[in-house]
């Protein structure tokens, strides 16, 4: 089983609350292809208590989604506090988990058939990795204080 490291993003907010100080982003560039091989490139959050990828349905279109709504599997999504705030949209798509994040390639990438959910209410940043489709397949290691994440790939 092989094993990448990833750098966090680390932000720096100007406080003098230690507590707010700083703040890690495991962000993670990803690719999502189609069957006709278009790729996107996206800059995506690890999110290990979200269930499913999700991503902007902007991308869609880009994949040759023309409606990201017109499909057989949807539901709506509660966030913490458990209100139902928005509706995803999946359909199946390529999953490219680029292995050398400073040159991104195709070729070099783990691709993983999975389903892909198209959010109705966008969330602030290009997609969400979660359980099904990402961390059903990695094991997820954070190193905080050394500033990297490890992904190991688990099949």
């Amino acid at each position: 089983m092989n094993t990448y490291r990833y750098p966090y993003y680390r932000i720096s907010r100007p406080t003098d609350n230690p507590l707010l100080q700083f703040k890690n982003q495991p962000l993670l560039t990803i690719g999502l292809s189609n069957q006709a091989n278009n790729v996107v490139k996206i800059v995506s959050y690890i999110d290990t208590g979200s269930q499913w990828c999700l991503f902007r349905n902007a991308y869609a279109p880009f994949l040759g989604i023309k409606d990201y709504k017109k499909t057989d599997h949807s539901f709506s999504l509660a966030g913490i506090g458990g209100n139902n705030a928005n509706t995803a949209y999946f359909h199946d798509l390529t999953l490219l988990v680029y292995t050398d994040h400073k040159n991104p390639k195709t070729k070099d990438a783990i691709a993983i058939q999975t389903k892909i959910g198209f959010v109705e209410k966008d969330f602030g940043i290009g997609g969400i990795l979660g359980v099904y489709g990402f961390l059903d397949r990695f094991c997820f290691v954070g190193n905080i204080p050394e500033h990297y994440f490890e992904l190991k790939q688990m099949f």
